[in-house]
């Protein structure tokens, strides 16, 4: 199987966590069940180091205060990893209260944390939700987001 963390994210998330009502999943379970999937364990390991890290930005960024009237400046590192489409989705994102300031934050650093040379819009829209997902509260947003991506062909326009 291809070895993309993406892929085996969005597997994780529409196999093990989107219907789970259950605060406390069994990892053993689910790395048995990502392996028998076809996943490395290497790849396992990452995309769980990775998730961790996502909760770890999710708490530690909440207590960073950016104003409402901020904008964005995309880095040389960024840049090379997001294209065009993909900063103007983001941008859309935050626009539209889809994701606040420091949601767009916690995407980006979990985005420039994979370690994958580029992001398609495909795979941001994923792990955009997975974001959302990984927060309390976020509900309305998920709503959103999911129509974007589930329910039109031409989502946004920058």
């Amino acid at each position: 199987m291809n070895e993309n963390i993406v892929e085996l994210l969005l597997y994780l998330f529409e196999n093990y966590i989107y219907e789970n009502d259950s605060d406390e999943l069994d990892e053993g379970k689910i790395q048995q069940g990502l392996t028998q999937a076809g996943f490395s364990s290497k790849a396992i390991n990452n995309a769980f180091s990775w998730l961790e890290d996502l909760q770890e930005d999710v708490n530690s960024f909440q207590s960073i205060s950016l104003g409402s009237n901020s904008y964005r400046v995309f880095t040389d590192s960024e840049q090379m990893k997001l294209d065009t489409e993909c900063m103007d989705f983001i941008y859309y994102l935050n626009s539209s209260d889809i994701l606040d300031n420091v949601q767009r934050e916690i995407l980006i650093n979990a985005v420039m944390k994979l370690k994958t040379n580029h992001i398609d819009i495909d795979e941001l829209q994923w792990l955009a939700l997975l974001v959302l997902f990984s927060q309390p509260d976020q509900q309305q947003a998920l709503a959103h987001l999911e129509a974007l991506m589930f329910e039109t062909d031409d989502f946004y326009e920058h």
